[in-house]
């Protein structure tokens, strides 16, 4: 396969993880719990991270325990705790559509700087230009020019979400590089996290994970938009820049939106309309762009 084909396969898989991502807000909803984000987060690392954990294992992957303890691993994993936990602190305390912008909107830039100096990646004039097209059509769809952002504990963890996504994606992306799986990477990143984030749940609140509505959704969030999302996440992050799949994944408010509309009944204003445009478009020139700096590279 060709580097740009490669770049087309890899916009795809990322594009997919975004959508499983997407659906994260609305399983929440329809099971309809009450409690803290600090423990969702944490027992979304649990699950996720041991079904990440089984399926590298099941592939016959021979040095993931070495990898847990390399420096890039334990950053990996520890950035991944940061990014759960509050990441559903923040959607807490800010509520779902500020908590969103600020974490996912935040993210880009975060890894970005991270990735200039960790992984010495270059980033494009165009990828800025896209990143803030995009961030503005995320603005739009969430939250709009009547909203005011004030300084808080919940605008606090949520750019500490942002800094932990920046820390996971950089790290696992400079495993892969060094020539470890991309599947192996993900499992590092979230296997690495299962044992604080058990102790959180253990002696804090568990007991909604005792209903069918709680552990369902537990099961879900681990599974399918962690465990699965992250599969697809890394066979994209193989191939792009990490800066690159920060920014398609800014598709996740877009998708959340659209499930919130097909299955909770909600409606969209004309400036939702317009951000969810201004999102696709921005993607779109976004996924050119990388195509066409590829073949140039070939």
């Amino acid at each position: 396969m060709t580097r740009s084909n490669a770049a087309k396969s890899g916009f795809l898989f990322v594009v997919i993880a975004s959508v499983l991502f997407g659906t994260t807000g609305t399983a929440q909803q329809l099971a309809g719990i009450e409690v803290s984000g600090l423990f969702i987060g944490a027992a979304r690392q649990v699950v996720g991270g041991i079904a990440l954990v089984i399926l590298v294992l099941a592939l016959g992957e021979k040095q993931l325990w070495k990898l847990f303890r390399t420096k890039n691993g334990i950053l990996a994993a520890a950035g991944t705790l940061i990014y759960q936990i509050t990441f559903f602190i923040g959607i807490t305390n800010n509520g779902v559509s500020v908590g969103t912008v600020i974490a996912l909107g935040s993210a880009p830039v975060f890894t970005a700087l991270l990735s200039r100096f960790v992984l010495k990646e270059v980033i494009q004039k165009y990828q800025i230009i896209l990143f803030l097209v995009v961030g503005f059509g995320v603005w739009l769809l969430l939250i709009g020019f009547d909203s005011q952002l004030e300084f808080s504990f919940g605008l606090l963890a949520s750019l500490a979400a942002g800094v932990g996504y920046a820390i996971y994606t950089v790290n696992a992306k400079a495993l892969v590089s060094a020539g470890v799986d991309s599947t192996t990477a993900l499992a590092v990143a979230f296997g690495g996290g299962i044992p604080i984030a058990f102790i959180l749940l253990a002696v804090g609140d568990w007991q909604w994970l005792l209903a069918v509505s709680g552990l369902s959704v537990a099961l879900y969030l681990g599974i399918f938009p962690t465990a699965l999302a992250y599969f697809f996440f890394g066979k994209g992050l193989r191939v792009l820049s990490a800066a690159t799949v920060a920014t398609i994944t800014l598709i996740e408010p877009v998708v959340a939106t659209l499930f919130a509309i097909v299955l909770l009944g909600e409606k969209l204003a004309i400036q939702e309309v317009a951000g969810i445009a201004v999102v696709l478009t921005g993607l779109l020139v976004l996924g050119q762009l990388e195509h066409r700096r590829t073949r140039r590279v070939n």
